[in-house]
């Protein structure tokens, strides 16, 4: 099993905001995590979390349909979907939270929170301090040719 911490890109790809093909592939990660072995490590309240939500007030109904197989099929299920709260983050290291931009701060915080987690992001320059760093990263490529 592999443990999965998602950049928000996988909001922006399955609103449509980049394009159709990220699109169908965003749609893929969601239909396929529940049938899988694979887990997303989450934090209540967060920006993607939050974004997750905001998608199901969509006003498209295909979006808002896709974000209610999100949150019924893998938010809800417990085998696919770890939710931490806010108070059970491990604090963020000096070096690691001037390295990096505050929005990223969350995702590092549930990367290190979890052993064995992987972020998955399309933020190059955040992949490069946490490689550095010796945290496990990989692009939203490497994920969906490998996972999904």
């Amino acid at each position: 099993m592999a443990v999965f911490v998602i950049n928000e890109w996988l909001w922006a790809d399955l609103s449509g905001s980049n394009d159709l093909k990220a699109q169908r592939e965003a749609f893929s990660v969601i239909e396929k995590l529940p049938a899988s072995n694979h887990q997303i490590v989450i934090i209540d309240g967060s920006s993607f979390d939050l974004k997750a939500w905001n998608l199901c007030k969509n006003t498209n109904p295909i979006v808002q349909r896709i974000a209610g197989i999100y949150v019924s099929a893998v938010r809800q299920n417990s085998d696919r979907c770890l939710i931490l709260m806010p108070e059970a983050l491990v604090a963020l290291p000096d070096d690691l939270a001037s390295a990096t931009k505050p929005d990223d701060h969350y995702l590092i915080q549930a990367l290190l929170t979890v052993n064995d987690a992987v972020l998955v992001t399309t933020d190059n320059p955040l992949r490069e301090v946490l490689g550095g760093a010796g945290l496990d990263c990989m692009t939203r490529e490497e994920f969906l040719s490998k996972y999904f």
